[in-house]
């Protein structure tokens, strides 16, 4: 029984592409590694045009990522696909961890997050050009949306303009985005 206490990061050492690198890695974990499923709880890739986080072991089954200090027994391993020592990960990727982190600590609390390098110190991962400050500061520090955020980028993601993101006024911003989001989703 895997009982999380803390968040391991690691980078798959491979360039993402346009192929779904989360069944290779599964595949080369399961008949080469012989381990009965990917090592990793999540993996977050580009898919298409958009990151994804894509859903790995079950979070209560031990992981295979981190055999140092029996931290599979006591972690959620997170992959970002993507080789870290040539560069940073893109905002877009880490924009989705923040999103899965956030998800993670709603169901567990906040917990620590450290890199694979921590426990397997012979190892760069996850990576040497992987941003870990910022990212820890970003967890830590990161404030709740507003609720119509996300209308606001879809709106603009579908040329729809906005300048201002003022979702506190008297009749919000938000609301009125939110309608002219449901509006324009129309057929």
């Amino acid at each position: 029984m895997n009982n999380p206490n803390k968040i391991i990061l690691h980078h798959s050492l491979t360039k993402d592409g346009k192929v779904v690198d989360f069944n290779a890695i599964k595949r080369y974990h399961m008949q080469v590694r012989g381990w009965s499923d990917i090592g990793y709880h999540y993996v977050i890739e580009k898919v298409g045009d958009k990151y994804e986080i894509l859903k790995g072991r079950d979070e209560k089954t031990p992981g295979a990522h981190c055999k140092e200090q029996h931290c599979n027994f006591e972690s959620i391993g997170i992959c970002l696909v993507g080789n870290f020592d040539i560069a940073e990960p893109p905002q877009a990727q880490l924009d989705k961890l923040y999103e899965l982190l956030e998800d993670i600590f709603k169901r567990y609390g906040k917990m620590k997050i450290y890199g694979h390098n921590h426990f397997a110190k012979y190892k760069s991962c996850p990576g040497t050009k992987f941003p870990m400050n910022k990212v820890l500061a970003e967890a830590f520090q990161r404030k709740k949306k507003h609720w119509a955020e996300k209308c606001f980028i879809n709106l603009n993601n579908k040329g729809i303009t906005i300048h201002e993101k003022r979702f506190n006024d008297p009749i919000t911003r938000g609301e009125v985005f939110a309608l002219l989001d449901q509006l324009t989703d129309r057929k």
